[in-house]
């Protein structure tokens, strides 16, 4: 490790999986390598599994637009008033909601004829009415599909991913079922369900994303469902996690804290126009940025904090059961904010700190982005908001090392799944993203440190000219 970061325990390192990414992105500014090369073969004698992976994302690269997207525009004129006014825009309405289900309802109904025990939930992290930059990119809706891997055996198994494969039966042998590889299975129900949504001619088919954590495709729903005027683009996946685990936290921190609800729409939001949540380029995605803001209000925030560690979250209707939840130590409040003795159903009554009433949003966000900017170790903290403590990675959650040209290497952010604890949600970060990832934290910085309006922070990002680089050549040698 970097001496001038906090030191680590070599065994720390020596007990825990590390995945190893070489990239040919440009070095990433700020910090130094979290491993040399020597220590990382230190790891790789020691560890568990040691996976060499090189990046497959390639830079973006300006793109002409016929209708390109613009700074948003508020009628506030003061901070606190501009966030007011983008929460009112984005945040989710009883009408995006209705048209969630209508499209949840419609998916079930042209799935059922090829899967009759499918069932489809609809999830929304924001109005899906709200056109943003990126929308189509990272859409607002996740459709998601749910069926036991037996009854996909049974409905996919004469497709084409399954020729050559002996899954005959296996319906009705759930104990061979495990032979098959999952993601395999997961990726051609996709297929199969896709290919029947956009043959009927509601959906257009956008993109797919079968190398991120929970493999997805994205379409665009058609607006002769009905739902809405205009296209909606949506996710979809089969069997998918990450949604379900995201709508609990969201529906929990909107029920212990209203702030905390607020803060995600507004971070994830700055996340999607400034570019840097779309997962298949390499970015964190979505979920992994409603990570970030829980543990802020858990450990960052100057007056909280404003939630306490996960176990002590209320289970709400819906959301994982106690079995998901890993269990975690009982953390210190510092004496700022205040666990009760525990009632008769196990669980801790959470009390927020009382002077922390009067802070509002728009001080959250900058705080957000300060304490990521200059106080958190990306090197030798992980998020973890299970414990809702600042410290060092757990032994069971893998690293993700990125390994640069020059021959030095970095760590990616440990972002901690907190229902499951074995799952890193940077492990698709490259070294192109993590430059990208700390640039729009020190932008942010600098404009919240000047007061800058709340639409220049939204500005969406544009990618550089293919050609850039040449142009400023031979600009400089014009001028010179």
């Amino acid at each position: 490790c970097d001496r001038e970061h906090h030191e680590r325990p070599a065994a720390a390192w020596a007990k825990r999986p590390l995945h190893l990414s070489s990239a040919a992105g440009p070095r990433s500014g700020g910090g130094r390598a979290g491993l040399t090369p020597g220590g990382v073969a230190e790891s790789r004698k020691a560890s568990q599994s040691v996976e060499l992976r090189r990046d497959a994302v390639k830079e973006d690269f300006r793109q002409p637009s016929t209708q390109p997207i613009e700074r948003p525009c508020f009628k506030a004129t003061d901070w606190e008033g501009e966030i007011q006014e983008l929460l009112t825009q984005i945040s989710p309405s009883a009408q995006g909601d209705k048209a969630v289900a209508k499209l949840a309802n419609a998916v079930q109904k042209s799935l059922s004829q090829l899967i009759p025990e499918i069932e489809v939930v609809g999830f929304a992290s924001s109005d899906p009415a709200r056109g943003t930059a990126f929308g189509v990119a990272v859409p607002e809706v996740d459709i998601v599909a749910r069926a036991s891997p037996q009854v996909l055996v049974s409905r996919v198994q004469d497709r084409t991913a399954f020729r050559g494969a002996n899954t005959k039966g296996l319906a009705n042998q759930p104990n061979k079922v495990p032979q098959l590889d999952a993601k395999k299975l997961q990726k051609s129900a996709i297929r199969f369900c896709t290919n029947h949504l956009v043959g009927n001619g509601s959906f257009k088919f956008r993109r797919s994303a079968f190398k991120s954590l929970e493999p997805k495709v994205t379409l665009l729903a058609a607006p002769t469902l009905g739902v809405s005027s205009a296209s909606i683009p949506i996710d979809f996946s089969v069997n998918s996690s990450t949604p379900l685990y995201n709508a609990a936290l969201m529906t929990e921190c909107g029920q212990l804290e209203p702030r905390a609800k607020s803060l995600i729409l507004i971070v994830r939001r700055w996340a999607k126009d400034r570019g840097i949540c779309h997962a298949a380029k390499g970015h964190l995605a979505p979920y992994a940025w409603t990570l970030l803001v829980v543990y802020f209000m858990q450990v960052g925030a100057s007056e909280g904090p404003f939630l306490p560690p996960l176990e002590d979250f209320v289970a709400s209707p819906g959301s994982p059961g106690p079995q998901q939840k890993a269990a975690s130590a009982a953390a210190s409040t510092g004496g700022t904010g205040k666990a009760a003795e525990k009632p008769r159903n196990g669980r801790r009554q959470w009390s927020p700190p009382a002077g922390g009433a009067h802070v509002q949003v728009g001080t959250l966000f900058k705080e957000f982005i300060h304490f990521f900017a200059k106080e958190f170790n990306f090197q030798n903290e992980a998020v973890n908001v299970r414990a809702g403590t600042r410290g060092p990675p757990p032994a069971t959650l893998p690293l993700n090392v990125l390994l640069q040209e020059d021959g030095t290497s970095q760590v990616s952010p440990c972002i901690e799944d907190p229902f499951e604890p074995t799952r890193n949600m940077s492990e698709c970060s490259s070294v192109a993203s993590l430059a990208r990832f700390r640039e729009e934290l020190e932008r942010a910085e600098e404009l919240c440190g000047r007061s800058g309006p709340l639409c220049e922070l939204l500005e969406p990002w544009v990618p550089r000219e293919k050609n850039e680089d040449e142009l400023q050549e031979l600009t400089a040698l014009i001028n010179n």
